[in-house]
């Protein structure tokens, strides 16, 4: 039962932190038809330029600090590793396509998950990925996911999560999204055990809302569509939920079924309008881009 864990400590990295589609704008940017406001802290900015993330470094309250660092072959993203060896990503491409995704992460109890994701599009989109997660050499889960749309922005995504031999259901996961414009406002995160007989058991939900948005350039916009929305089901540390939106939240609030709790970010930016630091008061998260 513990290994299931690292499903659903998804608010974690929401809280610290508070790649490729084939369609592009005009402005090199992977988010179409987006529009940004000009200005920064310094009073002026330059929106036409494009910056890829490269460093993103966070410091919670407690000091701990976790450096996640993106590597790119041109302008492909290709791996993802962090400082504290906490979790990494592997980037496979087919063309301009990403065709499989190796997330590895630690569980709690030290042990090293290998989480393999093969990728499926229709129509230019990512409608399907498949795989399973090995620990010791052995499988532990098997999962199928689904992937659904509100015209170009991710609706929900539905995770079915089966034993090693793939025949019993354990597990039922799911992420729902709703937007407001352009950025992403509430976010739903629904974990359901599935079990035969007369036992149920109430299933885990986190309900977290995204407020205040400025009108800056998201820090992690440009990473490719198909990275942002695997890691962003199946990430623990490193969840960009926020990913998905065009503008940087100043306000976001995680409820679960026993508590509540706010968080408000406020940021200094650069010449490009990009974030270069974010600061609240459960820690800071800096940023450095691609030069």
């Amino acid at each position: 039962m513990k290994n299931i864990f690292y499903y659903i400590t998804i608010a974690f990295g929401i809280i610290a932190l508070s790649s490729c589609d084939p369609s592009q704008d005009s402005n090199g940017d992977f988010l179409n038809g987006v529009d940004y406001t000009n200005g920064s802290s310094s009073g002026g900015s330059n929106n036409s330029t494009v910056k890829n993330i490269r460093k993103v470094t966070t410091v919670d309250m407690d000091g701990e600090k976790i450096v996640a660092t993106y590597n790119y072959s041109g302008t492909k993203l290709t791996s993802v590793t962090s400082s504290d060896n906490s979790f990494s990503y592997n980037l496979t491409y087919t063309g301009d396509n990403i065709t499989k995704i190796i997330y590895k992460s630690v569980d709690e109890m030290g042990k090293e998950i290998t989480n393999t994701q093969n990728l499926t599009y229709t129509g230019g989109k990512l409608t399907k990925s498949e795989g399973n997660s090995i620990s010791g050499g052995a499988v532990i889960y098997v999962s199928s996911t689904t992937y659904t749309y509100n015209s170009d922005k991710i609706k929900s995504i539905i995770t079915k999560i089966k034993d090693d031999t793939n025949t019993e259901d354990l597990y039922n996961l799911q992420t729902d999204y709703t937007f407001s414009g352009n950025n992403v406002s509430a976010y739903k995160y629904t974990l359901k055990t599935v079990i035969s007989g007369p036992v149920t058991i109430t299933p885990v939900v986190f309900d977290i809302s995204f407020s205040g948005y400025d009108t800056k350039k998201n820090p992690l916009g440009n990473l490719p569509t198909a990275f942002k929305l695997v890691s962003s089901h199946f990430d623990v540390t490193n969840n960009i939920v926020y990913s998905f939106s065009a503008n940087n939240y100043k306000t976001s609030k995680i409820t679960t079924n026993v508590e509540s709790l706010t968080s408000n970010m406020s940021y200094v930016y650069d010449a490009d309008a990009y974030p270069t630091i974010g600061t609240s008061a459960y820690g800071t998260v800096a940023f450095e881009y691609v030069k």
